[in-house]
């Protein structure tokens, strides 16, 4: 009975060494802190803007985008804010000028401008992008429509003049601007905010179709507009320069030069409207027609289709398949039937000049 009790004493204390070596040794150590992303789940993605597909928060593509109309006249060289815009068209007004619509929806520039009036072409490719058209005045035919479609949001500074400034660096009507910080209060007083029912389609992906090569585009409007512009492409910056009237496009608030990443031409019929008196063109972007498509120093052939003045506009090759888009700004050039767009072959290169041998000076 003795030697039972000794025993048992003895395994009970065995078990209980194991007992606590289990404790001691057979837990895992303490794990990181658990993560978001449950197994086997992928990450979530990084948010982009829906337009020009660069970086952006949710709270920022979500909003309305706002459509400023911008002048071009040399009198308001350089713009500000252009740089910040995801889209950019340029068409003819009158006078021998181009004018810009910059959308902007996830850049917020401190100051744009100088802000001009409205025509009818730029307010049927507002209408694509569901915003608030911002400019100041406009044309009789641009004001045929203004006057009668209550579905466009005309943030006109003849009628929210506070939204706006003068700029007396500059003589009048080349001065006045805005911020995107005062336009986007405005639209939030007028309970305009909201998610924008439709946007156009820049996806990017896909491959160039008969790609040529393109690093140095010259372009004319044709007609009474007495300005060139000059795009040249910059492997390094993967973009195109600027040049208006020989000179770089630049920013006027920081001075650095704009770069495109992508630059559709879209051929369009115009001629002055019947009975103008200022001569004003109408632009046609209803409809369908060809142009050029240019990103990475290369081109092709596009087919451009709107059907009606609400519809965006779609562009593709001539196979009918998408173009293949690069993050970053897209600018249209809405270049008329008479103007030309030319594809000029680099210079060739220069011999380097033959080294100087080093002489003493004579004694």
């Amino acid at each position: 009975m003795r030697n039972f009790l000794r025993f048992a004493a003895i395994l009970i204390i065995i078990l209980g060494v194991l007992w606590l070596a289990g404790c001691r040794f057979g837990k895992s150590k303490p794990s990181s802190p658990p993560s978001s992303t449950a197994p086997g789940q992928p990450a979530q993605a990084q948010a982009v803007c829906p337009l020009d597909h660069e970086p952006a928060t949710p709270e920022e593509i979500s909003r309305r985008p706002l459509a400023v109309m911008i002048e071009n006249s040399p009198q308001a060289r350089p713009q500000s804010g252009l740089n910040q815009a995801c889209v950019v068209y340029e068409g003819i007004t009158e006078g021998g000028i181009t004018r810009f619509l910059a959308i902007f929806l996830h850049h917020d520039p401190p100051v744009i401008g100088p802000v001009r009036s409205a025509r009818p072409h730029f307010i049927n490719l507002a209408r694509e992008f569901d915003p608030a058209y911002v400019h100041c005045g406009e044309s009789y035919e641009a004001l045929q429509i203004l006057a009668i479609d209550p579905s466009i949001r005309d943030l006109d500074q003849m009628k929210f003049g506070a939204t706006f400034w003068r700029d007396h660096s500059r003589v009048a009507p080349h001065n006045l601007y805005t911020s995107a910080a005062r336009l986007r209060a405005r639209v939030a007083a007028q309970h305009w905010d909201g998610t924008p029912s439709q946007l156009p389609d820049f996806q990017p992906g896909g491959k160039m179709l008969d790609p040529a090569p393109a690093t140095d585009i010259a372009i004319s409007f044709g007609g009474a507009v007495h300005y060139s512009l000059r795009l040249i492409y910059d492997p390094k910056a993967g973009g195109y320069w600027r040049y208006m009237d020989r000179h770089l496009h630049v920013d006027r608030e920081t001075d650095q030069p704009i770069l495109v990443k992508n630059v559709v031409i879209e051929r369009v019929w115009d001629a002055p409207f019947a009975n103008s008196k200022k001569e004003t063109y109408d632009v046609e972007v209803v409809g369908t027609g060809r142009g050029l498509f240019f990103t990475g120093g290369q081109s092709t052939a596009l087919l451009w289709r709107k059907p009606d003045i609400a519809s965006p506009t779609v562009y593709s090759d001539l196979a009918d398949d998408a173009l293949p888009f690069q993050p970053g700004p897209t600018w249209i050039e809405l270049v008329p039937l008479g103007g030309s767009v030319t594809i000029l072959k680099p210079a060739p290169k220069a011999p380097e000049p033959a080294p100087v041998p080093h002489r003493k000076p004579a004694a």
